[in-house]
């Protein structure tokens, strides 16, 4: 029996015992736990925390969202807004508070746009100076820039392979993972579908020297998500200053749109966009793990010539090019069709 007791209807928990009760009995369900606690946390630093569930209205959460969004992306807000109108709906249906009303539910959401197009600059170059001095691309800065053990191989392993961060940190696992085929299996993944990732051969050559000497057994990467996300933007600091750096030592100027706005996410779309060229939309869908293949449109985009060229290529263009080698024209069908 759970040790939360139902109260009367006028007597609703207060958000803080709320949120606690949430954790407790609802986010261990859930995957993204971590993310409930982040978020709750969040929230008891409101006014609201020891608000009673029924005392908070609409325009208490209204005015709560618009604050964050003067320094928080709208889907950062949104997420904020997901979890406490969740909450209100488990606290009508499980613990019995029947006649609360979601405050929620009168609240306009922000416009989200996750969409980001944010590619890898791979041709950086200083007139005069070497490839050694200045990597070409910004992953070989990054990996020069970030004190981590880890980082490195898993920002490779997300720019070839289009894996999730949470697929490569936590769920990836060394026995699921097949080095002679390059394949990595993952059981466990957010849309709570099995999924079988193959490697390129750059990623593959990375992953085994990775490997050496580590456990044959258990999680290949000992970071945890959001460290790696804070690895990452240590790098890209790093990464920026160290360019900058040397664009100075040789008197030039540096260019504004290297490492800026670069985020460890943007290396899936890195991937997705390179696998788009190999891989139609229904594979590279199993690839990467989108349940929806309208989500991969963006990433095709065939020219009129190339879309002709399949066309001519396909079963349906030979046998019509074999019709047209045998004589059958056009100008003989349409001789035929005219009345003798």
């Amino acid at each position: 029996m759970s040790r939360w007791k139902h109260r009367p209807q006028n007597l609703t928990p207060t958000l803080s015992d709320s949120l606690a009760r949430y954790l407790a009995e609802i986010s261990p369900r859930k995957k993204g736990t971590a993310t409930d606690a982040s978020i709750a946390a969040r929230w008891l630093e409101t006014r609201l925390a020891n608000r009673r569930l029924a005392s908070i209205t609409d325009t208490d959460i209204s005015d709560i969202a618009n604050a964050w969004l003067k320094d928080l992306a709208p889907a950062t807000v949104v997420r904020r807004l997901a979890l406490v109108s969740h909450l209100y709906t488990v606290a009508r249906k499980t613990w019995k508070h029947r006649t609360l009303v979601n405050p929620l539910q009168f609240v306009d959401r922000p416009a989200v746009n996750d969409a980001r197009e944010r590619r890898l600059y791979d041709n950086i170059r200083l007139r005069g100076v070497p490839e050694t001095e200045c990597p070409r691309s910004e992953i070989e800065w990054l990996i020069r820039s970030t004190t981590s053990a880890e980082l490195p191989t898993i920002m490779v392993l997300a720019a070839e392979s289009g894996m999730r961060r949470s697929e490569l940190v936590v769920t990836a696992k060394r026995e699921r993972i097949d080095l002679a085929h390059g394949v990595i299996y993952l059981d466990d993944t957010k849309n709570g579908q099995r999924r079988a990732v193959p490697l390129t051969p750059w990623a593959l050559a990375w992953l085994k020297h990775y490997l050496v000497g580590r456990p044959s057994r258990g999680r290949i990467f000992s970071i945890s998500p959001s460290s790696a996300t804070r690895a990452f933007a240590r790098a890209r600091k790093r990464a920026r200053r160290d360019y900058e750096a040397l664009c100075a030592r040789y008197g030039r100027t540096p260019k504004p749109e290297y490492f800026a706005d670069l985020r460890l996410h943007d290396l899936r779309h890195e991937a997705t966009t390179r696998l788009a060229e190999v891989y139609d939309m229904h594979k590279l869908a199993k690839v990467t793990g989108h349940r929806d293949t309208r989500m991969l449109l963006r990433y095709y985009h065939p020219s009129g010539r190339d879309l002709a060229k399949e066309l001519a290529r396909s079963d349906l263009g030979r046998r019509q090019r074999a019709r047209l080698a045998a004589g059958l024209t056009p100008a003989l069908l349409a001789q035929r069709a005219r009345p003798s």
